[in-house]
Parts: C-alpha cells; sequence; structure tokens
C-alpha cells in the first residue's frame, strides 16, 4: 500500500502562462522554473498555499495564489489509511494558468513589437468584447405593427 500511495505522489502540477509566452517561474520568491515551456511543480502533499509570479527580466508580470485541497483520491484512500490521507493527500490543481497584467509596460512593449494591431488590445483596454455590448438598433428601421408594441 505504500508504494501505492508514493506511485500516485509523482503526479505533477503544469504551470503555463496566458499568453503561452516563455517566462521564469517563481513560488513563494524561489526560482522554479527558467521556462513556462515545460513547467512543473509536484502535485500531492501536507496542505499548503504558494504565489506563482510569472517573471520576465526582473519584473513581475503576473501572479496568482493556489492551494493544495482535499481530492477524491484524499477520501478514497482514507478508508485505508484511517483517514490521514485527507492531511498527507492533498493535491494541487492538474493544471495553472497564471494571468498576466496587460497594464504592465514590458507586456504593452512585447504586445507593440509583434504586430497584430487590434487582435493584441487586452479586453480591459478595448472595453470588453463586442458580443457584451449592448445591442442598438433604431426604432424607426423597425416595422412591426402597433398591437406588438
Amino acid at each position: 500500500m505504500a508504494s501505492a500511495l508514493s506511485g500516485c505522489y509523482m503526479g505533477r502540477t503544469t504551470i503555463t502562462t496566458t499568453d503561452g509566452r516563455d517566462y521564469k517561474i517563481y513560488g513563494d520568491g524561489e526560482l522554479l522554473c527558467e521556462s513556462t515551456s515545460d513547467c512543473t511543480i509536484p502535485q500531492r502533499g501536507t496542505p499548503h498555499t504558494i504565489e506563482l509570479e510569472a517573471v520576465k527580466g526582473n519584473t513581475v508580470v503576473g501572479k496568482t495564489t493556489i492551494s493544495r485541497e482535499i481530492t477524491t483520491s484524499s477520501i478514497a484512500w482514507g478508508f485505508i489509511t484511517y483517514f490521514v490521507s485527507l492531511y498527507v493527500y492533498q493535491a494541487y490543481p492538474d493544471h495553472v494558468y497564471i494571468p498576466l497584467d496587460y497594464n504592465n509596460e514590458i507586456l504593452n512593449r512585447k504586445l507593440s513589437e509583434s504586430g497584430g494591431g487590434d487582435w493584441n488590445v487586452s479586453p480591459l483596454e478595448s472595453k470588453g468584447s463586442a458580443w457584451d455590448a449592448p445591442m442598438s438598433m433604431p426604432v424607426d428601421d423597425y416595422d412591426a405593427p402597433a398591437d406588438e408594441y
């Protein structure tokens, strides 16, 4: 049983950024990964919260916080381990995206250099999606019978 539990400890949490580009990843101030192209951390263990930061040069361009939580596997193994697994077998999510701050000067410079015009504008700057905008249709153009009003 010990080998079965330890084998499950080999699970990894994959960390990427929302734009998929390459950044250094720090966790609680320590370098975890030199590159987001292959960044994983151990998934299972005791309860822990970690603050992840995406860094380009010396500037933090995005951050998020994740915590290990009790999972279905923790509960399932609990019946065999006298519920010790509820404490030692918690897990981070399988995949974590670090949201980037598009107001950051470094990201704005990269976006303007990469071209694409309006496609590279942050949703915050563009006031959201066109699908979210209210539809405005002049009443004069609508020829409905008066009883439908």
